[in-house]
């Protein structure tokens, strides 16, 4: 009887472990897709304990910053699938604002469809300018007295990338 107990609670406590294992997974993956969609504000990398987490689960982070500025590139061994596309790497790169964006692989403009996106007119394209080809964007909220500057979905390609390749993520300005 003492063994059947002892193999339930291990069974039960693998499962648990796997869920938990899981479910913290899906939670980073979560707040990733979240970040390029200006929902939440990115997974900081430079912190040694959030690099250790992320390590765990199979995404190497590469600060290429020493002086404190934001320069980071996240790698995932299994790629996120957001909106019909894939990405395998996501760069977060900021000093008074930041930008958080993926490199994707899929269809720029039915992903600007989806996204609400419209083009950069041509008066804001220096301002707004992200990448040289197809480029889209969609604030996250209205320009208000209060705020002058909300977030913007920003959506491009550059000339050199492959025709399947493109940009996307959210663009924050500090207040």
């Amino acid at each position: 009887m003492p063994y059947r107990f002892l193999c339930s609670s291990l069974l039960i406590f693998g499962f648990s472990t796997y869920a938990l294992a899981t479910e913290t997974n899906n939670t980073i993956e979560a707040q990733f897709k979240a970040a390029l969609l200006c929902k939440v504000a990115p997974i900081d990398g430079r912190d040694a304990k959030v690099v250790k987490q992320l390590n765990q689960q199979n995404i190497t982070v590469k600060n290429l910053e020493d002086d404190g500025l934001i320069n980071l590139e996240y790698h995932f061994a299994k790629p996120l699938e957001i909106m019909n596309t894939t990405v395998s790497q996501i760069k977060h790169q900021g000093d008074s604002g930041s930008y958080f964006y993926a490199i994707a692989k899929g269809d720029i403009d039915t992903f600007a469809k989806a996204m609400g996106a419209i083009p950069i007119p041509a008066d804001l394209k220096e301002e707004m300018s992200w990448g040289d080809i197809g480029q889209y964007y969609r604030y996250t909220a209205p320009i208000t007295k209060e705020n002058h500057f909300p977030s913007i979905i920003l959506i491009g390609r550059d000339k050199n990338a492959k025709s399947d390749e493109f940009y996307f993520g959210c663009e924050a300005f500090d207040g």
